[in-house]
């Protein structure tokens, strides 16, 4: 990598498509995708999608949609159950290989991403990836590397392993990890829940402090944040702000640009940086 490259900011917008939970979820999870695809086509940037394999099993005209418009599909597990990751590791192999084979059946394209359900990833989790030939994982959050610790936040409903790294190799491994970037004085993840919740001010601060410490962003993202519908029964940050998630969003790109950050799919991110590992052992945690 030359040194200009190292000065460049990049930027990766992710979506995590969950499945419905009621009927309504049904139309936000096709009216929140059409809307992030009509806004990414403004802006013209392309996404990287994490799909569960029940999604496109599903959904597979909307799945087919986003990669007509050229945008990455990667692997959110087979049904975006949290103790898919917590079975042993032959069957976690078998459990990453059925949903893969179902995203390849409808999309024609077999994943080379996979973000883990709610996070929770573990070792076993790489061990079935690298069996199914994928490239790399996005189911940890990641300090920007001006952060000189490693810690582990404790959250419910979600457990999150924190990194002060950006790209990764996982110990043992030759996946590379793509940690969702956090705000570092307010350390959440920078992705759509939080930023309804705590606002465009505390996103574009965790932006520029990965910036100015030369660490890609990774963003995440609902088709729930950004539809103003209220499901009866869930807690009150799951729709807070949702009639603004859009708009907020698009905030966050515009802010991004701001910086003449190039925005990259997940895959395209790992491939740019590939060639920095490839010579170096697997045990190995770099910064940029």
């Amino acid at each position: 990598m030359t040194g200009e490259e190292s000065m460049k900011r990049y930027f990766t917008m992710t979506v995590d498509v969950d499945p419905p939970f009621s009927p309504i979820q049904n139309f936000i999870i096709v009216k929140g995708v059409i809307s992030l695809l009509d806004l990414f086509d403004q802006h013209a940037i392309k996404a990287t999608f994490f799909v569960p394999a029940v999604v496109a099993e599903n959904f597979p005209k909307i799945i087919n949609e986003i990669a007509k418009r050229n945008h990455e599909i990667a692997c959110h597990g087979l049904k975006h159950d949290p103790e898919e990751t917590a079975l042993n590791v032959n069957k976690q192999i078998w459990v990453i290989k059925t949903a893969t084979e179902i995203i390849n059946s409808v999309t024609g394209v077999k994943p080379v991403g996979y973000r883990a359900p709610l996070f929770r990833a573990n070792k076993d989790c790489w061990k079935a990836l690298q069996k199914n030939g994928y490239m790399y994982d996005s189911s940890l959050i990641g300090f920007p590397s001006i952060r000189k610790y490693r810690a582990c936040l404790q959250m419910h409903p979600f457990s999150f392993k924190i990194y002060n790294s950006s790209i990764r190799v996982n110990e043992g491994f030759h996946l590379l990890e793509l940690p969702v970037s956090t705000n570092p004085i307010l350390p959440f993840p920078l992705g759509g829940g939080w930023l309804r919740i705590l606002g465009l001010k505390w996103a574009k601060i965790g932006v520029k402090m990965n910036f100015l410490s030369k660490t890609p962003v990774v963003f995440y993202i609902h088709p729930k944040d950004v539809v103003a519908v209220q499901t009866p029964g869930l807690f009150w940050y799951n729709y807070r702000n949702t009639a603004n998630g859009l708009r907020m969003l698009d905030k966050i790109i515009e802010y991004a640009k701001s910086y003449e950050a190039e925005f990259l799919t997940a895959y395209e991110l790992v491939r740019l940086y590939k060639n920095k590992f490839e010579n170096l052992r697997p045990v190995v945690s770099l910064n940029f």
